[in-house]
């Protein structure tokens, strides 16, 4: 069963082999939606972004797999997230980054929430 659409029993998922690229945009590939959370993985390659924006109903956690992006703190602040680390951006916290190195960026974004929210924010 692909990712998209899960077994009721797979709890084991390939985030690499989830990974979808796009020349054109920064690309999200859900992996799992459940009563508790979303989990996807995001494919950034080099000059792309996440636009920064913010969750009103919930926590929005990144791992990072490969690559590193400048995130976005809001306020105009910027601070390099690299493979191997994470970030956890509470409600209503901006967070969004841009791939300004030469190598394609790949993370998981686990999102906690009753719902989905999202909302435009200023990096």
């Amino acid at each position: 069963m692909n990712a998209a659409n899960p077994s009721p029993s797979q709890r084991i998922f390939d985030s690499e082999a989830c990974v979808r690229f796009s020349d054109e945009k920064a690309t999200v590939t859900e992996i799992i939606v459940t009563a508790h959370s979303s989990i996807a993985v995001w494919g950034v390659r080099p000059g792309q972004q996440v636009p920064a924006h913010t969750h009103p109903d919930g926590q929005d956690t990144w791992v990072m797999i490969r690559g590193e992006l400048s995130y976005y703190l809001g306020n105009g602040q910027r601070k390099t997230i690299r493979a191997g680390q994470l970030d956890v951006a509470a409600s209503d916290q901006v967070h969004g980054a841009l791939n300004e190195g030469s190598e394609d960026a790949v993370f998981l974004s686990i999102y906690s929430a009753p719902k989905l929210g999202w909302a435009a924010a200023v990096p």
